[in-house]
């Protein structure tokens, strides 16, 4: 086998792009609102349809590795991240943007699930892949905090050749697409699961659309309820059909597209159900902070990704000692990252109220991305642990699906609350009283993740002896 840990650099790559998109596009979002007209309930979208993709493709993008290869899909997804990404750019109206943003996390599921599937093949020991999971982790710090920085900066570069500078942060995916695809090529090996069966397209479909719906549902529910009191019950209908279609392929001998055995282990459960709560508050943080800052505090978008940027600082810093932190203690580690967001939440509130964005502003966002950082990246290793070798992908597809499924319902569900509470009005007071009450949101969601961990077992997560 080559260098597992070249491999490893060049997957955490393709993981880092898909990151990035999500966290670029917040800083920019006043910028393309402007640009392109678009509605507060249309500018959600352009964030949520990007992780409705990515959730409705990541089980069959997991099973599809399997099948087909990991190496090809995840060539083959980063190859459409390109093209999609270019057609973003050149996006005329907010319509063409959604749909080519959906088609974006589309090819972002053909990755994803490739990395973390590659993570546990190439590092069998326990140990060793509780430490690549913590390289894992740096990543999304440094997607996070990359992301926030190049929103800021790219969106106040002179436009060159296009019309508004919000294009480069999706152009700028380009060439990084271009090296990632000729560094897989040359050094990524051949990896599959050779009892994996083939799979079911029209599930897939099923599911894509329920849960396209069931986001745009929550997106416009505010705006145009005629609208969502249409989809918002088609979306549900579609999830329970495709819920039923998978119990009959099981019980019909046929590989179902979402292994329901998977539900079998309690360790899975709570791991997902936690991240899921995890993601469902901090995707959301992100996108009405990124508007409170430029909005209602009038921050320029440059300074509001540079004060974001001290979040990933944090991030990536304790990326570097959790995975040791959480093989010495436990989840006791996850349990003190969760009260340091609480606590850093809280303390926000107070410091946004006093429009304090000196050292304590910075150190408090600091702590913010320090207690993601404890939490975050062990709820995949526990999700799948200990889990069989034919189930890794699935598994791993799941895991992914729910993250960002939690993640763009929460972006639609607290962002909708935010925009209803600014009511149009741009005095600071509105924007803060709407960033108040996004925030009970989120600690309600933390407060329920720091009950699961008071539940989880000790031995879901490895104690170094």
């Amino acid at each position: 086998m080559k260098n597992k840990y070249i491999s490893l650099l060049i997957l955490l790559l393709g993981h880092l792009l898909t990151i990035l998109d999500i966290f670029i596009v917040n800083i920019a979002i006043p910028s393309i609102q402007r640009g392109l007209g678009s509605s507060n309930a249309k500018i959600q979208l352009v964030v949520a349809m990007y992780m409705v993709g990515f959730a409705s493709f990541l089980i069959i993008g997991g099973k599809m590795g399997d099948y087909y290869g990991r190496k090809r899909i995840f060539i083959i997804g980063m190859i459409l991240f390109m093209v999609c990404s270019a057609g973003c750019g050149f996006a005329g109206t907010t319509d063409q943007l959604v749909l080519l943003r959906f088609f974006q996390g589309i090819s972002a599921a053909l990755m994803s699930p490739q990395v973390l599937s590659y993570i546990q093949v190439l590092f069998t020991d326990h140990k060793e892949r509780t430490y690549a999971m913590g390289w894992y982790g740096i990543a999304i710090g440094i997607g996070t905090m990359l992301g926030q920085f190049l929103g800021g900066f790219l969106v106040e570069l002179k436009p060159l050749f296009i019309d508004h500078s919000w294009r480069y942060i999706f152009l700028i995916n380009v060439p990084i697409c271009a090296a990632g695809i000729l560094l897989a090529i040359r050094f990524l090996n051949h990896s599959r699961d050779y009892s994996s069966l083939q799979m079911d397209y029209l599930s897939a479909c099923i599911l894509c659309a329920g849960l396209a719906m069931l986001v745009f549902s929550m997106a416009v529910g505010l705006e145009q309820s005629s609208q969502a009191v249409i989809s918002l019950p088609v979306s549900i209908i579609l999830i329970l059909i495709f819920i039923i279609r998978q119990i009959r392929r099981k019980s019909k001998k046929k590989e179902p597209l979402l292994n329901l055995e998977l539900f079998a282990n309690r360790n899975f459960n709570m791991a997902v159900s936690a991240s899921a709560l995890f993601m469902l508050m901090l995707d959301a943080y992100f996108f009405v902070l990124a508007i409170f800052l430029q909005e209602g505090i009038r921050l320029s978008p440059m300074h509001a990704g540079y004060f974001i940027v001290f979040q990933g600082s944090g991030f990536i810093l304790a990326s570097f000692f959790s995975a040791k932190l959480v093989l010495r203690y436990g989840k006791v580690v996850l349990i003190i990252g969760a009260l340091l967001l609480i606590v850093a939440l809280i303390l926000q509130l107070v410091l946004f109220y006093c429009q304090t964005f000196d050292f304590r502003g910075y150190f408090v966002m600091f702590l913010h991305g320090a207690g993601v950082a404890l939490v975050l990246p062990s709820f995949a290793n526990i999700a799948l642990k200990d889990l069989p070798q034919n189930l890794i992908g699935n598994a791993s597809g799941v895991y992914s699906t729910l993250q960002q499924l939690f993640g763009a319902l929460g972006i639609t569900i607290t962002g909708s609350v935010f925009y209803y509470l600014t009511k149009g009005n741009t005095d600071f007071l509105h924007f803060y009283n709407a960033f108040f009450y996004g925030t009970l949101i989120h600690l309600f969601c933390l407060t329920s993740v720091l009950l699961i961990l008071f539940l989880l077992p000790n031995s879901a997560l490895p104690k170094k002896k």
